[in-house]
């Protein structure tokens, strides 16, 4: 029982990525930065992006994100919804229906966690 118990509690820290977010497949990954957005959780959000993700993305990344910044992707994000995903090797693009537009999220696989590089 307690083996069972501890493989468990494997499983959920590998699956959840970094202190609970979930970063175990591309849709997770999603999931996980839309439910940051909408939370303006700087850390969330920072985990959902690859540190080699384009310039842009750096405030995220470095979790210097302004007021502003977490206003803005709270409501980029607000209602959004997986569309399609394809997954090649090491590589998915993801197409997301946001409020105001469709987008294609390009994301890696690194250490296990699916992050986001470019949108």
């Amino acid at each position: 029982m307690i083996l069972g118990v501890v493989l468990l509690s494997l499983i959920n820290l590998t699956s959840c990525g970094n202190s609970g977010y979930d970063l175990s497949s591309p849709e997770s990954t999603i999931n996980t930065l839309i439910k940051a957005s909408s939370e303006k959780d700087k850390n969330g959000l920072s985990l959902c992006f690859s540190k080699q993700s384009a310039g842009e993305f750096k405030s995220i990344v470095d979790k210097t994100l302004s007021e502003k910044d977490l206003n803005d992707l709270k409501e980029m994000f607000a209602n959004a919804t997986i569309k399609s995903s394809k997954i090649d090797g090491s590589n998915a693009t993801i197409s997301i229906k946001l409020p105001q537009r469709d987008e294609e999220i390009l994301m890696i696989k690194e250490n296990e966690n699916w992050v986001i590089l470019d949108f």
